[in-house]
Parts: structure tokens; sequence; C-alpha cells
């Protein structure tokens, strides 16, 4: 019984990341980990839209230097803590 519910809650924080996020979390942090699909540490505009759909204007807001990724900085500072 414990053994299920403790799989039960590990499942849902990689489910629902975004509420685990602080904002002094070290670089590798879920919320941004969830994203970054391939771990390069980098978040593509694929990447990007497997968790947020067709947002390509979210997306080109949060480059702040327009290289056409995301890093890490870069969507904290443009979307907060896994906000949608």
């Amino acid at each position: 019984m414990i053994k299920s519910i403790i799989t039960a809650i590990l499942a849902l924080l990689f489910v629902f990341p975004a509420p685990f996020c602080h904002a002094d979390e070290e670089k590798d942090h879920i919320c941004f980990r969830s994203l970054d699909a391939d771990r390069d540490g980098v978040v593509t505009p694929q990447e990007f839209e497997a968790h947020y759909g067709k947002s390509q204007e979210k997306f080109e807001a949060a480059d702040a230097n327009k290289d056409g990724k995301l890093t890490h900085d870069e969507y904290h500072s443009s979307l907060g803590h896994g906000s949608s």
C-alpha cells in the first residue's frame, strides 16, 4: 500500500512538474528538464511545442537572444516557473 502511494506521488511529480519549481532552483530543475527532452541544456521549438502546443509567439518572446533555442535563464525569465 505504501509503495503504491509513493509510486503515485513520484508519477505526479513528473506529470505535473510546474508546482514544484522554486525561485532558487538549480539549473537542471525538473520544470526546465521536463521540456528539454534530449537533455542538451536548451529547449528547441519542437520541445517547446510538445509541452505548450502551437505557441510560436510565446517561444519567440522567450528567446531573448533570438538564437532559436531557450536556455534555462531565458525560459524562466520570460515564462516563470512552469507557467503556461
